[in-house]
């Protein structure tokens, strides 16, 4: 039995008496964006740099188009719509024009941290976002380190950008509280909060009602892509690797291992 996370490794390993299971994950891909930090301290920078990336591109090149595009919320019951966002598609020309609205027309240079070990696609993330910015005028500095030194920088929110892996919860509540909201535990990392964001997380929490928390948090997600408040590029799979005899394992969109304690080996 194993656990992987690299696709190209997941395909070669199937066969022989192996069977691969690929599992969707709540996990995503994301660009994090420190928004107390000049020059993202403006929105229009923000938005340049979203609008110069084409999030596709970045999958097919860091994972083997093994995954999909998505909006800041993967939970199935509150998934938003990556399509809403206000560059759904890349668009290079309008990064330009924002940055030279933001009075950045020589554009603009960001330090980016990535972990190199913690997950097979990273570093192949940052560089293809280092390409696809460049074009736009937009400087991705890479600051690659291993995990310890990374995670370091990370909780001091000691970085411009961080290419990250996150969990993702089914409630998103649970899931962006602790970021978005001025008093969560990781406000600091997330780099951004304000006052309607806090007023619809309290909302969400008090609300019952399945329509009416699809709609708070449907403006949620609204209000972070249309501040670019970090960049969502895509959730992508947990795999399994299990040879003949192995039984009872069920496969967790939190990529929780809970049922090893119904697993065995014939």
């Amino acid at each position: 039995f194993a656990v992987l996370d690299d696709p190209a490794v997941a395909k070669s390993a199937e066969g022989g008496g192996i069977t691969v299971t690929k599992t969707p994950q709540l996990a995503y891909h994301v660009l994090q964006l420190n928004a107390r930090n000049a020059p993202l301290d403006d929105v229009k920078v923000r938005l340049a740099i979203a609008c110069a990336i084409d999030r596709q591109q970045v999958l097919d090149t860091a994972a083997l188009g093994e995954g999909s595009v998505t909006g800041p919320i993967t939970s199935p019951a509150y998934r938003s719509d990556p399509a809403a966002r206000p560059c759904p598609t890349r668009d290079v020309a309008r990064a330009k024009s924002l940055l030279a609205e933001a009075g950045h027309t020589d554009g603009v240079t960001i330090r980016a941290i990535v972990s190199q070990g913690e997950y097979a696609t990273s570093v192949n993330e940052a560089q293809n976002l280092q390409a696809q910015l460049k074009d736009a005028g937009i400087t991705l500095e890479l600051d690659v380190s291993e995990i310890g030194g990374y995670v370091d920088k990370w909780l001091a929110a000691d970085f411009d950008a961080a290419v990250a892996l996150n969990g993702g919860r089914p409630d998103p509540d649970t899931m962006y509280g602790r970021y978005f909201t001025s008093t969560g535990n990781l406000n600091k990392v997330a780099g951004y909060s304000s006052p309607e964001l806090d007023q619809l997380f309290a909302e969400g929490k008090m609300t019952t009602d399945a329509a009416k928390r699809k709609d708070i948090y449907d403006q949620i997600s609204r209000h972070l892509e249309d501040n670019a408040v970090w960049v969502w590029m895509f959730s992508s799979y947990a795999y399994t690797a299990t040879t003949t005899g192995v039984s009872g394992f069920i496969p967790m969109p939190n990529a929780s291992l809970q049922y090893l304690r119904t697993t065995s080996v014939n």
